[in-house]
């Protein structure tokens, strides 16, 4: 196909009512959309209806100025008739009840949001190859300070900021290095004494005893010798927190290091890791999300999302071991998910750095993606599964991908105009564009290709690659945040944010055959 025939399809799949994104209503569905305000795919509005009103008039102000309409039985009737007419921009829709001769009786409601543009016909090209692209980044990332310090002194930079997230950090390094490592032979030993020097400073901090015995901790801000430096941080609001969605990326990075060096400490540890979750789960299938780490007690009575680490954690004990208790504790986790976000659509953000939120107030892309990754991986060619694929990869797109022009808004006030698109949006909180988000959708698009769901779903996978190249910088390093030149000059780089962007550029150059 032309790339005109795949932006065609494109378009005509955001218009159809039969493939739009996760429409509220049918079938008893809820409306996720309640706080949401860009949509790509035509959305349905819960609006509630006027007793004895058989028709409403859907009346759609576009950024041009031109005015659509048309007319449903329904006060909540999806947006299909006229979707494809109105072009990108901000756009008021206002519904009205009719009475028998067709006039306007009452207004029964109306939403401002921003129409995007469906996938287009006309997006740069890559700067360079993903393979390229994603060594570069590599090699950017072992020549910087931070982590030249786990090669040298076998701790933590004080200097770098997110060193306070221990968990999360330290298990991107680990996992980061043993990725350079098989792509560098030359700087191999290196790269391996950073993730072994990384992982003996990790357990070395874990607790070795007490209710959260073998459990690392979220939150740390010790190794920082300046007091000052420790103030007005998260990590020192929280530092008796653990959030449970990370020990088991820290166990995972375990098992990596174990297969590469075979010292058997690695496993032993992250086996201790997995022995908490077995022994710690909770009836419905997960696991609360924040515990003491002092006293075990439990802090806040969300439940983790287990898709996005602990699920692949909990797989890999199984593949190593061969032992049922940990597929039994997956498919536990699983079956959670899809009776609680994958039937609501409450794709709520978990992250060390933010709040827990109420249903549908902070949604991301990173569970739905984790589940689609999830079926595709495991379950291919089961036609129920993978028609709830397709429904989250379109949710995914219509609320978290920017293809051209980005909506003038977001929570944290940024001026978008100059944004580089195509990007990935991280979550309504944060709705900005995040060099991890693009990462983790192409890596679902892809995915998605894999699993024989269209060509369409191969060519957005590389849209957004090709947008990371262009923001890439000669030296290799990959922005985390793309809203501003400040942020786009390496401001507030996550480590492990370019660590998953360098891996999913090379999971698609291999599959490319570059």
């Amino acid at each position: 196909m032309t790339k005109e025939e795949f932006a065609e399809q494109a378009a005509r799949e955001c218009a159809s009512e039969e493939t739009t994104a996760h429409r509220g209503g049918g079938s008893g569905r809820p409306y996720w959309n309640a706080v949401s305000f860009q949509f790509m795919y035509a959305p349905a509005f819960q609006f509630q209806p006027i007793p004895g009103t058989k028709k409403y008039r859907y009346v759609i102000n576009d950024a041009n100025g031109n005015v659509h309409s048309f007319e449903a039985a329904k006060a909540s009737a999806i947006l299909s008739p006229v979707w494809r007419d109105i072009p990108e921009g901000v756009t008021t829709l206002k519904v009205y009840a009719l009475d028998e001769e067709d006039n306007e009786t009452y207004a029964v409601g109306t939403r401002t949001f921003f129409r995007l543009a469906s996938f287009p016909s006309d997006l740069p090209p890559a700067a360079r190859g993903y393979k390229e692209a994603s060594n570069l980044a590599y090699e950017y990332a072992i020549s910087q300070n931070f982590l030249l310090h786990w090669l040298n002194k076998g701790t933590p930079d004080p200097d770098y900021d997110h060193n306070v997230y221990p968990s999360k950090m330290i298990s991107a390094v680990i996992s980061g290095m043993l990725e350079y490592a098989k792509i560098c032979p030359e700087r191999e030993s290196d790269a391996v004494k950073i993730a072994v020097n990384s992982a003996d400073y990790l357990i070395s901090i874990t607790p070795s005893s007490g209710p959260m015995e073998g459990i690392p901790p979220t939150y740390q801000i010790d190794f920082r010798p300046d007091p000052e430096t420790r103030k007005n941080l998260k990590a020192a609001e929280r530092i008796d927190w653990v959030m449970m969605i990370y020990p088991a990326g820290v166990g995972m990075s375990y098992l990596e290091l174990e297969a590469k060096t075979k010292d058997k400490k690695y496993f032993d540890a992250a086996l201790k890791i997995g022995e908490y979750y077995r022994d710690h789960v909770e009836e419905n299938g997960t696991w609360y999300l924040i515990r003491n780490i002092n006293t075990g007690e439990v802090i806040a009575h969300d439940f983790c999302d287990p898709l996005r680490v602990i699920v692949p954690f909990l797989m890999s004990l199984y593949e190593r071991t061969g032992e049922k208790v940990w597929k039994e504790l997956a498919d536990a986790s699983i079956a959670y998910v899809e009776k609680t976000a994958n039937t609501t659509y409450s794709w709520g953000a978990q992250f060390e750095d933010s709040k827990c939120s109420a249903n549908y107030s902070n949604l991301s892309h990173y569970g739905a993606a984790a589940l689609v990754k999830y079926y595709t991986k495991y379950y291919p060619d089961d036609p129920e599964r993978m028609a709830a694929a397709d429904d989250l990869m379109r949710f995914i797109e219509d609320q978290f991908v920017v293809w051209k022009k980005p909506s003038p808004w977001n929570k944290s006030g940024y001026d978008t105009s100059d944004w580089p698109t195509p990007c990935g949006l991280e979550q309504y909180s944060w709705h900005v564009p995040i060099d991890s988000s693009a990462a983790d959708i192409l890596s679902a698009f892809l995915a998605m290709y894999r699993a024989g769901r269209g060509e369409l779903h191969l060519e957005k996978a590389k849209a957004l690659a090709d947008s990371i190249t262009r923001v890439q910088y000669e030296d290799g390093m990959i922005p985390t945040h793309w809203m501003t030149e400040k942020h786009r000059n390496g401001v507030g780089l996550w480590i492990n944010c370019l660590f998953n962007a360098a891996g999913a550029l090379a999971e698609l150059g291999s599959f490319l055959g570059e």
